[in-house]
């Protein structure tokens, strides 16, 4: 007797047969966070506060010239503001059972503990960023890119407009800090400029002429005596701001702490496993203060019209 034998089980038997399993592990990728290196970090607040408060102190007064026994002498004093920012909280969690634990553990590279740790911290990494960046309107804390408080200015011409030249593209480079340090009285000197990847992809590969192998953006660095860096960022396009903003912007700024500070009061931290069952929990938290724009007029954005 002939025993019958079906093609499609023996296909499915070989390919597992011959199907080799990496003990590497791939990540899905997620784009960089990078507002550490943007803002300056503080931790001065107390991470038991609720709010913290700054002070920001302006002098008046002027000299004149007087008789030897003159009375009526001009007065100089100090006058002095605070500002008050909230202290929330952020949390997340992550669980893990004891069959999940004994059963990860039998597959190579599969730390699924850490592993789940690691999507809770970088959770927390973008929410820090989107907080600096846009801020969180229920709480009351303002973004760096669309604080009410920075100046605009909104030119006609922009770098992707049809026919625009290099000149024009440098003059709009070069409109933002030098209006700055102008609306000032040269108080203020940008040595930061944040572009939409956009913009900086149409800087940093355009020539400054057909006769020259200098990029746009390579000769503003070179001639510009401000600013230092030019870095790109995604959420500087309108279209990948989560409809925060309406237009691209380029932005403009001291990167200084004196200038202005990210306040993390209470970095990312892991609570003890909370044990339910057969399934351990782990509460993971963190406080944040948001961003303190000590001086609104070191900073200036562009915006595409």
């Amino acid at each position: 007797m002939t025993t019958e034998i079906r093609n499609d089980e023996v296909g499915v038997f070989l390919a597992r047969e011959l199907e080799t399993i990496l003990a590497r592990t791939f990540e899905v990728e997620y784009a960089d966070i990078k507002y550490s290196s943007l803002i300056p970090i503080s931790s001065e607040v107390g991470n038991g506060s609720d709010s913290y408060t700054y002070r920001v102190f302006d002098k008046q007064g002027s000299m004149k010239v007087i008789g030897d026994k003159a009375q009526d002498l001009p007065r100089a004093d100090v006058l002095r503001k605070e500002v008050t920012h909230p202290v929330r909280s952020l949390g997340a969690s992550f669980a893990y059972t004891i069959q999940e634990t004994r059963a990860a553990a039998m597959v190579p590279g599969m730390n699924l503990e850490q592993r789940r740790a690691n999507a809770v911290r970088r959770a927390y990494e973008e929410k820090v960023q989107e907080i600096a960046y846009f801020g969180d309107s229920p709480s009351g804390m303002k973004g760096f890119f669309n604080n009410d408080q920075v100046d605009k200015l909104v030119p006609d011409k922009w770098f992707d407009t049809a026919g625009v030249t290099t000149d024009e593209m440098l003059a709009l480079l070069n409109e933002a800090p030098t209006r700055l340090v102008q609306n000032s009285n040269m108080k203020e000197m940008p040595n930061t400029m944040l572009v939409p990847y956009n913009v900086y992809r149409i800087i940093s590969t355009t020539p400054r002429s057909s006769t020259s192998d200098t990029t746009v953006m390579e000769f503003f660095l070179r001639t510009n005596p401000m600013i230092q860096a030019i870095e790109p960022i995604n959420e500087l396009e309108a279209g990948k701001s989560n409809g925060t903003l309406s237009k691209d912007r380029i932005l403009v700024y001291d990167r200084s702490p004196d200038k202005l500070q990210l306040h993390i009061p209470q970095p990312l931290e892991f609570l003890p496993p909370l044990r339910q069952a057969l399934e351990f929990s782990v509460a993971a938290h963190a406080r944040i203060g948001g961003l303190a724009l000590y001086y609104p007029k070191s900073a200036l954005v562009l915006e595409k019209a």
